[in-house]
């Protein structure tokens, strides 16, 4: 037999298992991805169902957080009969400080923008609490740095607290 008949026959019958080959090859890659891709979705499903409720907690308990650094909040909570200025102060500054530590694990379950306000807001009340502390002499009663704080406070127009409130309560109805 001639090898140059051999190798003709022997392309012709590779040439159409290797078609097949290749039909076959782009068809199961077809059915694997697809696989994959819906796999992928319900796991997606899957973890926005159980992490829809632990996102709207967090949206929650980081709104207590804001309400409770605003400068009523804390002056109603932290004051106490017999503290002077500088009292008053750390026992604000810790308090937000206790709160931001407290609910810092939160801004994964919330946008970047989110946790940037809630950042923003943080700063700005420590700001204010330091800044009418330095109007006042440390060791007078409290009470007239309460009252100028509470009144600055007031004074805010857009206030950052309230902002980043209302930012989050926009974001959590999103998500709901």
């Amino acid at each position: 037999m001639d090898w140059q008949k051999i190798i003709e026959q022997s392309i012709a019958m590779l040439f159409p298992l290797l078609i097949v080959f290749i039909f076959v090859y782009y068809m199961l890659k077809a059915f694997f991805d697809q696989f994959e891709k819906q796999r992928k979705q319900e796991f997606r499903m899957k973890f926005s169902e159980e992490s829809f409720p632990i996102r709207l907690q967090a949206y929650e308990r980081l709104t207590l957080f804001l309400e409770r650094i605003k400068p009523e909040s804390m002056v109603m909570r932290l004051a106490n009969s017999g503290m002077n200025t500088l009292d008053l102060q750390k026992a604000l500054l810790a308090n937000i400080r206790e709160e931001y530590e407290h609910n810092l694990s939160q801004q994964i379950y919330i946008s970047a923008q989110a946790w940037a306000m809630v950042n923003a807001a943080r700063q700005s009340m420590i700001q204010l609490v330091s800044s009418t502390a330095t109007e006042h002499k440390p060791d007078e009663p409290f009470s007239e740095y309460a009252t100028d704080l509470l009144e600055e406070f007031a004074s805010i127009s857009d206030d950052p607290v309230t902002i980043a409130l209302l930012f989050l309560q926009k974001e959590a109805r999103e998500i709901i």
